[in-house]
């Protein structure tokens, strides 16, 4: 690295153009540097020069920071750095993920995240003289990201109303949806389907950075638009292949939410997604059922909890139409008020032991193993039920009518 004077003079030049904005900032500090947007994709990048590292290499081929070099910095503690301080940083090497010696910097407006800059130190020393020249490529480099922002922000506004004309069906006509995602450059072909991610907590400007960071850094899926709306972040989704569509999205789900909850301390976030269709036009059918998972997986949380696909709601997609449909023609299962009445009159667990034992598909041993009971107590419990409430356990109708019986008896309790 070689000492220099200050920067602004030849900066100027590069503020409308990524062009030769790192070649310019590298020249300065005498190292590599390259130049990413708020989401590692690259900006700008220094001609190569010797001892480069694979981390950069793989960065320069993929336009964008490798999701395992990522995953490293955070796990480091580096990039929570960067987010909370616009103070230049040493990051020393990580051989884990290819990095070698970096000098590093946010780039923002304020509290906002524009982008950063990396140079490659490599074994050199760092003064303080290169500590305040990257601090002021940083503001040069704001500038350039800045205007960028204010040309694309007009296109993102008509971009927005395009989505929720797809998210609420009032656009169908195929014709006009193809001519605005070219317009857009908005990737509707394939597979399609929307995800909802839903906060407990307001939707602070920090929150809404880390989200969309994070939409942009996993590389499970392919987002094609997304919008923030109250506590909510919708997404939509998009994969070539049908077949891995479920597990990838699944995947993305899980791992959006436990990170989330690992940075941002989030216990209490859930995520959802629709049925996968091959049509825009039916954009509108996903979204409605992601919200309805998130809808059931609240009133329903203990059977729930661990889906997020509107394909595995299985029965409790219909359980809030039953229960109303019940009401209106005063129903009642007898079977299942029998036993109730035996339980509290004799203080025993005979309705708990029919939900877990249809639960477990009629398996006595593992109903047993899940209530820690003997077989032969379950055995003689299931005796009792059959007894009490007149029941087949050969008859799978009356078994499955037990069952949705059951947990719409459970949620009213719950109501109570």
């Amino acid at each position: 690295m070689k000492h220099s004077s200050h920067l602004n003079y030849s900066y100027k030049d590069y503020i409308d153009s990524p062009e030769g904005l790192a070649d310019s900032i590298a020249e300065t500090l005498g190292c590599p540097v390259t130049i990413e947007d708020a989401n590692h994709r690259i900006v700008s990048y220094s001609k190569h020069e010797k001892n480069v590292d694979e981390a950069r290499i793989a960065t320069i081929m993929r336009r964008k920071v490798p999701e395992h070099v990522i995953n490293g910095l955070w796990k480091q503690g580096i990039m929570a750095k960067l987010f909370e301080s616009d103070q230049p940083i040493i990051v020393k090497t990580i051989d884990s993920i290819g990095l070698g010696h970096r000098l590093a910097v946010s780039v923002r407006k304020n509290n906002e995240i524009l982008g950063f800059i990396w140079a490659q130190t490599n074994d050199l020393s760092v003064t303080a003289e290169h500590l305040e020249e990257m601090k002021e490529a940083a503001q040069w480099v704001s500038h350039h990201l800045l205007r960028q922002q204010a040309k694309k922000k007009k296109t993102e506004e008509n971009r927005k109303e395009f989505f929720w004309q797809l998210l609420t069906g009032s656009l169908q006509n195929p014709a006009e949806i193809k001519r605005l995602a070219k317009k857009f450059h908005m990737n509707l072909q394939g597979q399609l389907c929307v995800a909802v991610f839903e906060f407990t907590e307001d939707m602070s400007q920090a929150v809404e950075r880390h989200a969309y960071y994070l939409t942009e850094t996993l590389h499970q899926t392919r987002i094609v638009n997304r919008i923030f709306d109250d506590q909510q972040l919708i997404l939509l989704v998009r994969t070539d292949n049908k077949e891995d569509a479920n597990e990838m999205n699944q995947a993305f789900i899980r791992e959006f939410t436990q990170k989330m909850k690992e940075r941002l301390n989030f216990e209490d976030l859930k995520g959802a997604f629709g049925l996968i269709y091959d049509s825009p036009t039916l954009i509108s059918d996903s979204y409605k059922q992601a919200l309805k998972v998130l809808e059931l997986k609240e009133q329903y949380s203990a059977g729930l909890q661990h889906v997020d696909n509107y394909q595995d709601l299985g029965v409790y997609q219909f359980l809030n139409e039953l229960s109303s449909l019940q009401k209106r023609e005063n129903y009642k299962n007898d079977a299942l008020t029998n036993i109730r009445t035996y339980d509290e009159r004799h203080n025993s667990m005979l309705l708990e032991t029919l939900k877990v034992f249809l639960e477990k598909n009629s398996n006595v041993h593992q109903a047993a193993a899940h209530m820690h009971i003997h077989t032969n107590t379950l055995n003689y419990r299931l005796k009792r039920i059959k007894e009490i409430g007149n029941i087949d356990f050969k008859d799978m109708n009356q078994k499955t009518m037990l069952y949705l019986d059951l947990l719409i008896y459970e949620n009213e309790q719950e109501d109570l």
